[in-house]
This record gives structure tokens, sequence and C-alpha cells, in this order.
């Protein structure tokens, strides 16, 4: 039923270009627009009132119905905020001289203003009295979900809402979205069975926001719930959340004249957990120049964010600057530390702060700082750790004393039941052994260290420093050991974590001068000496997969920022505020662990599914200045199917290499398809082939996860609207609305391949927000696709099983193979399997038109490349 494909693009698949800008709008509209320090009400473009401190209310004018009522219910809450007595008196008389859709507003605002005096009691009882009598289902449900928005307080938040039904034609639209949206994020509780399709319909109620013009503004929204970013946001929707945060903090500019300080550092930390830590940088410093005068305790909490976030971007001189403003002759103890969310202490901001030095100045410069922290007469676990970081730092100039040093504090933790200082310091002294040449020592303090951290801690463990240690302990004693699993171990995690592998220095007090390429170096010898072909294939194969994350830019949209936002939690949350406390342990934070172990299961890749393959199979994999080919013979026993060759070259059509793949082709000729790992170098390796060995028919593979294609008769579609699409009609190809084809609306036919061959409005290098496909249709109308839509709108539901597209859907041809990468991306982590490329479509008849779904009409000019290896 999901979507899957391998972990390997976990945090790879980091769609096109800038993805802040996808879920950006443009100018907004419709609603409240800051100009300046004031603002102006726009009702569908057009200009209502400009704020002024001139400015008097007068009636709307040239309005439909329904835009009236927005009109009244925008200004409404401006005079709210204000607690303007006469505007509101003045609203509520022109709604009271109307009649019929304007009573819920009349009501509504009613109440509002009652609460707002402190008057609860009768502001419940008005809204209870429009309940009783109105008669309209719709009306009345909108009454209901308001009154359980305003008055109903529960469990994590959760409200008990009506399910409505919204149309474009009736009043109150926005509101009534934006109760279903409130609706169907409360649905999942955590741990339910149904969680990936909650999840999927949490997406599909949430993107209108992004796409109708009458949804540019929510009135009233910091009312009806100011905590809903917060829940989008702890649900892993961050993307979202941050969309409904600007447009609240907007309306506190337009009312206040600024934003609120809390609602600028929420928004901040929701940036950082989206990956956009330029723009979060920017919100901290845009809340400096608003706290200027504040108490030192709220400007130290700031800077300490600025310089642990500019830490984690490797920006050390910046961090350090940011940390210089800090004052620590006047320390707040409530103040969390960014890695760790919990309260930290002088010496704690002091140690976070050493790393940075180090960082910025070596090593003597931060031991200096930390020599100068003084000791209370009573220690605390605070106070111990800047010792373990002298010991941390001390270990390549003296490692006997740090080693002695770590001794002391490992009995000291043990004996107080200090866990994480006593997992860290363990770990630490692992290494101090390495370099004490006392290996046996080290792979025991390294094996003591896994039953250290019960599950409260859990959290603090980091096995790749723990696998990584007893390669080095190994490798370095020169005799040959059983560390083939912790290689294994040790990559998975490192895979998984490794865009935070600097906070490891920081939270686990990671051994300087251990590197992870000494580690991989370590590993891939050990590897080759012990002839162990899968391990070797597993580490590289892993190696490869974070060499292509670390090459991406951005973080994850739609469904797949879940699991991103999920890790970010994990390292990130000592960014949230006091606000967000609530939700840490809510069902909100649960259901987004739980719909990211759906995900990462469903996408987790394990490279021994390579055995099951039926198909010839060629890996060609780089490590630094050279290849490693992988070849998989399905014909060969057990033991020598998979061979392997490290070729010197950075050519991937060296000789050696094509020897080697006609080797492989001569001993398979009963199979009419070889297989290639789809990656830059097995594209290169493509071109060579074809030309070498013409009579063979090659095919790409995306992923080793296993083939769950069940190769039915595909049913052929296309996009009803373009020109050369309804020329095809009644050749066996099916022509869809523009809503069926970009998956707005579901199609109940599951085996269908859709047909792309019409040219894209734009013609860049990368994917993206402004990507998109228009045509004219046959009655003169101007219809879209567009592929920010799509981001949104493709699920297990909608997508394809094939995709067949032409050169011009991108406006690249392979020779450029970036953009098309980009595309099979999208498509294969949506759940298609299988996909199809020809430069251009040949003209096509009803018996042709059916080899699209074949492999053997791309063998002359195209690509046919599957979802899994076959």
């Amino acid at each position: 039923m999901k979507s899957r494909l391998s972990l390997s693009i976990f945090f790879s698949f980091i769609i096109f270009g800038s993805l802040t800008s996808i879920y950006a709008q443009n100018q907004r509209n419709h609603g409240w627009v800051v100009s300046g320090t004031q603002g102006k009400l726009l009702i569908q473009g057009k200009e209502q009132l400009t704020i002024r401190d001139d400015f008097r209310f007068k009636s709307p004018d040239t309005l439909s119905p329904n835009q009236e009522i927005d009109f009244y219910l925008m200004l409404g809450e401006y005079y709210l905020k204000k607690k303007d007595k006469v505007g509101i008196a003045n609203i509520l008389y022109d709604l009271r001289t109307k009649k019929g859709e304007y009573s819920f507003a009349d009501f509504l605002l009613t109440s509002l203003w009652k609460q707002s005096q402190g008057d609860e009691v009768q502001a419940i009882k008005t809204l209870d009295t429009y309940i009783q009598k109105e008669p309209n289902t719709y009306f009345r449900n909108l009454a209901k979900n308001m009154r359980t928005n305003l008055f109903q307080s529960g469990e994590d938040e959760k409200k008990t809402m009506v399910r409505m039904d919204c149309q474009k034609t009736k009043p109150y639209y926005a509101l009534c979205r934006v109760f279903r949206l409130q609706y169907y994020i409360d649905l999942p509780t955590g741990k339910d069975k149904d969680m990936h399709k909650h999840f999927v319909n949490i997406m599909r109620v949430s993107s209108p926001f992004f796409e109708d013009t009458n949804l540019e503004w929510i009135p009233l929204l910091d009312r009806i719930d100011e905590d809903l970013p917060a829940k989008l946001s702890y649900l892993g929707f961050v993307k979202e959340g941050i969309h409904f945060q600007k447009m609240i903090m907007d309306l506190e500019k337009i009312t206040d004249g600024n934003t609120n300080e809390n609602s600028i550092e929420r928004l901040a930390f929701f940036q950082i957990l989206s990956g956009d830590y330029i723009s979060a940088e920017e919100s901290y410093l845009n809340f400096l120049k608003s706290a200027r005068g504040k108490k030192t305790s709220i400007l130290n909490r700031i800077y300490v964010k600025l310089g642990a976030l500019s830490y984690f971007q490797k920006e050390y001189k910046k961090s350090l600057d940011y940390y210089l403003k800090l004052d620590l002759s006047n320390w707040s103890s409530d103040i969390n530390h960014p890695f760790l969310n919990e309260p930290m202490s002088l010496a704690e901001v002091k140690d976070l702060i050493s790393v940075t030095l180090y960082k910025v100045s070596g090593a003597d410069s931060a031991l200096k700082a930390l020599q100068k922290i003084k000791d209370p007469e009573k220690l605390t676990e605070a106070d111990i750790w800047p010792k373990l970081r002298i010991s941390q730092m001390l270990m390549d100039q003296n490692p006997e004393l740090a080693s002695r040093m770590t001794d002391e504090i490992i009995y000291m933790a043990q004996e107080k039941k200090w866990r994480r200082l006593e997992y860290a310091a363990t770990i630490l002294q692992g290494y101090n052994q390495i370099y004490r040449k006392e290996y046996r020592k080290s792979t025991i303090e390294l094996t003591k260290s896994r039953g250290i951290l019960d599950e409260e801690n859990a959290f603090y463990a980091a096995e790749f420093l723990r696998n990584f240690g007893f390669i080095f302990a190994h490798t370095a004693s020169g005799k040959k050991g059983p560390v083939n699993g912790n290689i294994r171990e040790g990559v998975s995690d490192y895979l998984s974590n490794h865009p935070y592998e600097d906070l490891y220095t920081i939270r686990n007090y990671r051994p300087l001068a251990f590197s992870t390429d000494l580690f991989f170096e370590y590993a891939l010898s050990h590897l080759r000496d012990d002839n162990d072909v899968w391990g070797l294939f597993d580490t590289l194969f892993k190696y490869n997969a974070v060499k292509i994350q670390k090459n991406q830019k951005g973080s994850p949209h739609s469904l797949f920022q879940i699991p991103f936002v999920n890790q970010q939690f994990k390292f990130l949350s000592g960014f949230s505020t006091a606000r967000e406390s609530k939700f840490f342990d809510s069902t909100y934070a649960e259901s987004r662990e739980t719909e990211n172990g759906i995900q990462r299961k469903n996408e987790e890749e394990n490279t021994r599914s390579l055995e099951s393959v039926k198909l010839p199979t060629i890996l060609l994999l780089p490590y630094k200045e050279e290849f490693y080919l992988f070849t998989f013979n399905p014909k060969e026993t057990k033991r020598n199917q998979l061979n392997w060759k490290m070729v010197r070259t950075q050519r991937p059509d060296a000789s050696e290499i094509l020897d080697t793949v006609k080797e492989l082709v001569s001993s398979n000729k009963d199979h009419d398809k070889i297989q290639i790992y789809l990656n830059e170098a097995g594209i290169g390796l493509f071109r060579s082939l074809k030309k070498e060995i013409k009579d063979q028919s090659f095919v790409f593979f995306f992923s080793l996860y296993p083939n769950t294609d069940t190769h039915k008769p595909l049913n052929l579609y296309s996009w009803k609207c373009p020109a050369n699409m309804r020329s095809m009609e009644g050749k066996g190809l099916t022509l869809v609305d523009t809503a069926y084809f970009e998956g707005s609306r579901i199609l109940k036919d599951k085996e269908r391949l859709h047909l792309w061959d019409f040219p894209a409005m734009t013609n860049g290098s990368s994917l993206g927000p402004v990507l998109s496909w228009s045509c004219r249709s046959d009655n003169g109308t101007s219809e879209e696709i567009s592929l920010l839509k799509l981001y949104r709108r493709i699920d297990y539901r909608t997508v394809p099983k094939m995709i067949v597209y032409t050169e011009r859907v991108l406006g690249k041809s392979w020779s450029e193979p970036s953009l098309h990468h980009q595309w099979l991306h999208f498509w294969f982590r949506s759940g298609t399997k299988k996909i199809g490329y020809l430069p251009t479509l040949p003209v096509l008849d009803s018996i042709s038109i059916q080899s699209l779904s074949e492999p053997a009409a791309y063998k002359e000019d195209g690509f046919w490349v599957y979802a899994s290896a076959q």
C-alpha cells in the first residue's frame, strides 16, 4: 500500500532547489498584508483599507456577500487585538442590518468580544444560543467547532471537532477549511494501525492552504488555535506549521506594530526543524532587535542558540562571535542546552563554548579556557562534564594523563549513577587505550559501554562511535578480529545520523583525532583482507549513499519531511521555546515517531536483498580515486554469485571495467537483460556498453529494496488537455482531466501507465516550484499541472505504476542527467515501480502504443529504469 524506496535516499530525497520556497506564497492577495509597520486589508486582490493613525471604520463596498463576511471577520480580528470597543460595535451594527448568512459572524464576534472582556460565561452563552436556534447544519457545525476551539481544553490540546465538508461557494470557507484540518490532525492516536493513512489525509487537507487564494488568510486564526502551527510541526508537518505561524505573526505586526518575541522564537525553532537555518538565524537576530533593554537571561538564551546554530552549520568563527556576546556573569539556569534540551549550568555553557574555541583556535586555547573553570564546594554532574572535555582534548598531547582523568570520572559517575557521564567517559577511555596501545583494554571499555545507558537516556547513545572504536582498536593491534559486524552496525548508524556528526563531539565527547574517513579506510582494508565481499559491498553502498546525501541541499517535502523532522527533533529539540514543552510527550509527537517508523521500515534497504535478484547485475561504486565494480551472477552458486574488483581510475568506462562486464554478459547469454545500478558512474558505463555490446539489452534499477511489483498488464493514461495527446485518443490511450492526472482526484484503475509528452513552461537546471506544464484545451480554456501541486498530491492512492516521459517534459537531454535524477527520485519515492524515457515519442498507433510498457521499446534510444533490482 505504501511507497517504498531505499534508506539510501532517506535524507537525500531533498528536492529540488530551494525547499523553503516550495511552500512559500507570493505577495498575499487576500487578507492582511504587512506594509512596513502598518497593514492593508485585501479581499481577493482589492484593497479595502489601510490601517493608519487616522483610520476610521467604513462599510465594505462592491463586495459579494461571502467577501463581505470575510471583510467583517478580518477587520473584527483587528479590533479584538486592539480591544477597540467602538470598532467592534460598528461591525456588529453593520452585520445586524443584514440578514441570513451574516448571523453567525454577528454571534461569533459578539462572543469573542465578551471573552476578551473576561466574561466567559456570557461568551459561551452567546454561542450556545446560536447553536440551539440555527436550523442550518453547516452554520450550526461552524458554531460548534468555534465553541470547541474557544472553550474546550483537554489532553494534548486535542479538540472534539465536527468533521466538515467545505465548498468555495459557501460563506466562512476559510473557517470551514481550518476546522477540517483540525479534525484530521487530531485523528492519530500515537500508535494507530492506520497511521500512514492519517498522515496522507493530513497532507491532502492541508494542501489547499497553499493552492487556493481564498485560503491565503484564515480570519481569527490566533483565536481559533494559536497552537495549530506547533501541533502540525510536532506531527512532522513543519513547513505547514511555519506557514500558519507567519500568518499569526503578520496580524501581531499589524495590530501591535511589531511581532511578539515569543512568536519570533517559536518560528525560528520551526525553521530549524525544517532545515532552513539561514531563516532561523535571521529570526533570532530579529528577536534581538525587538528585545533591546530586555533582561540579560533572555539575551543570553538567544545568543546561545545563535552560537549553537552556527556551530551546527560548521561556521565556527561566527559561532564564537555569538558566544562572546554572552554575559556569563549573569547566567540563568533556566536556559536550555540547544543539543540536549535540558537546563544548562554555567559550567556546561563554558564546556559548549570550548568546543567552538577548539574548532577556531585549537586545543591549547580550549584547554586554557576549560582549566579556568572553578569547582564549587559540592560537585554535581554538570561540573564534571568540563573535566571530561579536558580529557578529550588532552588525548593527543598526553594520553596517559587523559586516561587517568577519564578513569577518575568513570569511577565517580558509577558511584553517583550518572549514566550519561559514565557512558561518554567509557567510550572516550576506549579510544584513550588505543592511543596507549592497550588494545585489549580498549575493546573491554567499548564492550562495557553498551550496557550503561538506561531507557531514559537511550537518546544519548552514539553507536557508530562505539563500533568505530572496535575497528580502530583491532586494526591498530595488527590482529585479525571479528569486527565485520561492528563495521556493518557502525556504517548503518552513520548513514542515519551523519548530518549530526559534528554534534557527537559536543554531546558524546568524541575523540578528536579519530576521523570518519580513517574509519572507512580501516574498514575497507579489513574487509578486503578478509575477502568479505558482502561486507565490502554493504560498506561501499552506504558510503556512497552518505556522499549523495551530503551533496544535496535543502530538506524533504510533503510526507517525506516526517522522517527528516523526526531526526531534527532527536538532535535539535533544545532550540524549542517554553511554549512547546507540553507537546514533547503529546500524541502528536508519538504519532510522528510512529509514522517515521513506518516510512523507515518501508524504505529500509538491505544489501543482502541482492541475493534474490534474477537478472545479472552490475554496480559501479566510486570511492575516492577508484571504482569498486560489483557483479552479481544469479547462475553461480551462492558463494560465488557476488564478485568485486577495485580499479584505480576515475573513468567509469575504463577497459578493465568494460572487460569484466563483458565476461558477465558472455556467461549470461540466455538472459535478455542485464541490469545496472543507476548512479552517475552507472550512466557513464551504460553509454559505453551500448556502443560496445549492441545486441545486449541493458536496464537500470534504482534501489535494492526487494521487488514487490506484480507485473500486471498496464492501462495507458495521459492528460486530456494537450493537443498531441488528444490526437491519440482511441488508440489505446485513456485521456483524463487535469485533476486525475496530477493526483488531486483518485482514479479507480490501479494498474496504470502515465504518459508524459508535453513541454515544461520553464527550462531550469533543477526541479522546483516554478516547474509546470500548461496547455489550451479544445474548448479554449487554459489548464496547468504544477509540480508544486504534485509534491503534495501524489500518494499511494494516486501514484501510477509506471511513468513514460520524453525530453520535452524536463527540457534537458540525458547528457545532463542531474535533472532526470531528481525526476526519478520524485516518482520512485512516491511509489512508482517503473519509468521509461525516450528522447522523443515515436509515431504511435493502437498496437505500438502498448509497447511503451515493455523494455524492448527503449533498447535503441531510451532508458528503462526499475524502482527495485529485478
